[in-house]
């Protein structure tokens, strides 16, 4: 009888990277981890030599490392920076969904042992090349783009030291992860609401710049959801440069929507300087309610689960070692929640 044994090769493990080296476990295992506390060059040379050892991550410890972390108080890991290129320093503040994406994105790095400290890109004296400097001098690897103040703009920072993720589609060139509501969804999710409220004739009216904003998908959703209604319920789309309130009230006078989607709170007294009541006349849903649907019926857009998201995003990024401008950009989308408010009613 032949007997034919197989002796597979060892599996490389941490302990072996680091007797090759002449290390400690734990610095390469922190190495692994692209852990800012480990010299950017160590890092570098730790991880090539694990990769042509042919080093692969054991997942059973994986995960028991990860259920650890989620047993036990985090500490302290890093920093992680918070990066605005609005003109005014505070000017991504005055939108309180931004401002939910910040503190979302602050408790969950606080949960994971990071913290967020805030940069701008245009204080007094700064450059591009200043603050790459200062934010590699604060051993900060991973960066949170805020939402740009308009849709379709660059940004002119070199990336190549740093993991990155931004918010949404308005940040043009480079093309970075982002994370962003999932506003087609959301636009079908509001519009079937409404139908089963008993409404027939949406209008949509916004800003040429919100839907640049969101890349064209309110009006994209909105005019693949007419195709369900008859034709004599489709009312013409209104994309204003800008939005104002005579070109919004010529609109609705003439088409006579009986339920207005918008993004601005601001049409709500459009609507009652035009002579409506609502909900009585008419409804009205906003595609972001302000509010968490205290009083604007709409979409809530979950602004604190997408500051949340895009923190695991960039640390996972941060954990795996992926820095610059992403080969292939991956979009995380979440979804929209209905909020009833009190600005749409049930039809008869």
């Amino acid at each position: 009888m032949l007997i034919l044994s197989m002796v597979a090769n060892p599996r490389i493990t941490q302990k072996e990277i680091a007797r090759r080296l002449g290390l400690t476990q734990a610095a390469v295992s922190l190495a692994l981890a692209n852990h800012t506390s480990i010299p950017s060059k160590t890092r570098q040379r730790i991880q090539s030599v694990a990769r042509k050892l042919g080093y692969v991550p054991d997942p059973f410890l994986s995960g028991l490392s990860a259920y650890r972390k989620r047993i036990r108080p985090a500490h302290f890991q890093g920093n992680l920076a918070w990066l605005s290129n609005y003109p005014d320093r505070e000017g991504w503040r005055y939108s309180s969904t931004f401002v939910g994406y910040f503190n979302g994105a602050v408790k969950r790095a606080a949960e994971l042992g990071y913290q967020i400290e805030e940069h701008w890109l245009h204080s007094e004296g700064m450059t591009s090349m200043r603050m790459e400097r200062i934010l590699k001098a604060r051993n900060m690897s991973g960066l949170l783009l805020a939402p740009q103040p308009k849709p379709n703009l660059g940004i002119d920072f070199c990336f190549d030291h740093f993991s990155a993720v931004t918010f949404g589609y308005t940040l043009a060139k480079p093309q970075l992860n982002l994370v962003a509501l999932h506003q087609f969804r959301s636009m079908e999710t509001a519009l079937r609401k409404l139908q089963t409220l008993g409404y027939k004739r949406p209008g949509l009216a916004l800003a040429d710049d919100s839907d640049q904003r969101a890349d064209r998908n309110w009006s994209a959703a909105f005019w693949s959801e007419q195709r369900r209604l008859p034709q004599r319920d489709r009312i013409p789309l209104l994309l204003s440069k800008p939005l104002d309130q005579p070109t919004f009230t010529k609109w609705f006078r003439k088409y006579r929507p009986d339920v207005v989607l918008a993004i601005w709170p601001q049409v709500y007294d459009w609507l009652e300087q035009a002579g409506e009541s609502i909900p009585q006349s008419t409804g009205l849903s906003l595609l972001s309610v302000p509010d968490e649907g205290r009083k604007f019926s709409g979409i809530w857009e979950n602004p604190q689960m997408i500051g949340a998201k895009a923190v695991e995003f960039l640390i996972d990024m941060i954990h795996r070692g992926e820095c610059g401008i992403p080969p292939i950009p991956i979009c995380m989308l979440v979804e929209g929640t209905w909020m009833p408010g009190k600005t749409v009613r049930t039809r008869a």
